[in-house]
């Protein structure tokens, strides 16, 4: 643990004296922070529309249960785990930060372009983190029509491309399909939400690493071996 924070201050240091990475990583905090509000006051904003609800067969086929707690427990260990594993790369963190920068921006034009009313039987997925930042003023007091992509399994397939061990990418892997499989048995999303947001993931990540060519030359796309 000692040698790992040694390590950390060590390769921020040396990161934060190059002024090439502090004209990239400063850009990259700011346009997150402010995406982040933007779409937090849009997400406010189109919970207010009416959506059509769409007949998902595969729903149908699987009873409604809360999963909440363990979706919530699986969700933010895949974040720690993620942060934990990637801050020693403060190059990679500021692609993998781009990125998510940009699912924000993806999600924030396919829900307004996909405007769509939770599943039937869906279960209130009670988030306190996310219904800290993400409060609402409709009756439940959650959002629950940001739906086309999934939001929960776009993150944490992201984690998984931009993680660099093959290890740990097989653990954020398995993590994204856990989540998924408790979503749609909380018919939070549709299947379509749920198979579409790695598309969306891989999209963002290779827009990010294309802003970033000279840091990751030599980064394919990843790939459990």
């Amino acid at each position: 643990m000692i040698k790992y924070f040694q390590n950390l201050f060590a390769v921020w240091s040396d990161s934060l004296s190059q002024k090439s990475f502090l004209f990239k990583l400063i850009p990259t905090i700011i346009s997150y922070l402010i995406f982040f509000k933007v779409f937090r006051v849009a997400m406010e904003e189109m919970e207010h529309r009416n959506g059509t609800q769409w007949n998902d067969w595969l729903l149908q086929l699987l009873p409604p249960t809360d999963f909440s707690v363990i979706t919530f427990i699986l969700t933010y260990f895949a974040l720690g785990f993620f942060l934990v594993t990637i801050l020693p790369h403060p190059k990679r963190f500021i692609v993998g930060l781009q990125a998510y920068t940009m699912l924000l921006i993806f999600r924030m034009i396919t829900i307004y372009l996909v405007p769509l009313e939770p599943p039937a039987g869906m279960i209130l997925l009670k988030d306190p983190m996310s219904n800290f930042f993400m409060k609402s003023t409709s009756e439940t007091g959650y959002i629950v029509k940001d739906l086309f992509f999934s939001g929960h399994i776009s993150a944490i397939f992201l984690f998984f491309l931009v993680s660099i061990n093959r290890v740990y990418k097989g653990i954020l892997l398995s993590v994204a399909f856990v989540v998924a499989a408790f979503i749609l048995f909380q018919h939070v999303h549709y299947t379509v939400d749920i198979l579409a947001a790695p598309l969306f993931s891989l999209f963002a990540y290779r827009l990010a690493k294309s802003f970033n060519k000279e840091e990751v030359a030599s980064i394919a796309i990843p790939k459990l071996k």
